[in-house]
């Protein structure tokens, strides 16, 4: 089966920004004179909930608080020294080389997810980008998921989600008709993911392009 459309997330799968996005939390944390939560329990929250929901989760009634430290640091930080993640370049062309119309949906507020993609010279690869906020729900509820696709969904069998946390395995089920889904490609380049179960997880970039080949 060929794979038409590639809906892929941003942070830890594209971009190399977790470095950053942890050193806000401990930041905000450390602001706030809040106990520091771990850096692997973080990851897992953030790649769960909708980002409108996270500061919440981790703050309770101080949200609005946390807001002004957390994006504080992103602001200042969010673009220095900014890498993609190995391979992410030659997989987005890959995908136009094989005419696979490439989405992003992405937890990231709209105002920092493109100052990165141009930072990274990536804004050229996706047809259409869903960030955070920019809709009444966030990735991945059926809201932002299908806004993707402006509400029409292709037929789902052509569609892969590549991401690297449980958000995105979700995102795969709300592209579902009947008894078949969208595939789901999870990125775990140090075997530690342990959400809902994907189609497949690889080590690197190029696995994936490898899995499309052969489809």
């Amino acid at each position: 089966m060929k794979r038409k459309y590639a809906v892929f997330d941003w942070d830890g799968t594209l971009a190399d920004t977790y470095p950053i996005i942890l050193d806000a939390y401990h930041y905000t944390f450390n602001k706030m004179g809040i106990l520091k939560i771990d850096d692997d329990n973080i990851k897992k929250i953030i790649s769960t909930l909708q980002n409108k929901d996270i500061l919440g989760y981790f703050f309770k009634e101080r949200q609005n608080e946390a807001v002004k430290y957390f994006y504080e640091y992103i602001e200042q930080y969010h673009t220095k020294n900014l890498k993609p993640i190995e391979g992410a370049a030659q997989l987005l062309e890959y995908c136009k080389k094989k005419d696979i119309i490439c989405y992003l949906l992405t937890n990231k507020k709209t105002y920092f997810i493109y100052k990165e993609m141009e930072k990274l010279g990536f804004q050229k690869y996706f047809k259409k980008v869903v960030a955070a906020g920019e809709y009444s729900q966030d990735k991945p509820h059926p809201t932002a998921c299908l806004a993707v696709f402006d509400g029409i969904l292709p037929p789902v069998n052509q569609i892969v989600v590549i991401g690297d946390g449980a958000a995105d395995v979700k995102t795969a089920n709300v592209y579902k008709k009947g008894n078949q889904r969208a595939k789901c490609i999870i990125l775990d380049p140090k075997n530690q993911y342990c959400g809902e179960t994907p189609d497949d997880k690889v080590k690197y970039l190029v696995d994936i392009q490898n899995l499309l080949e052969r489809e």
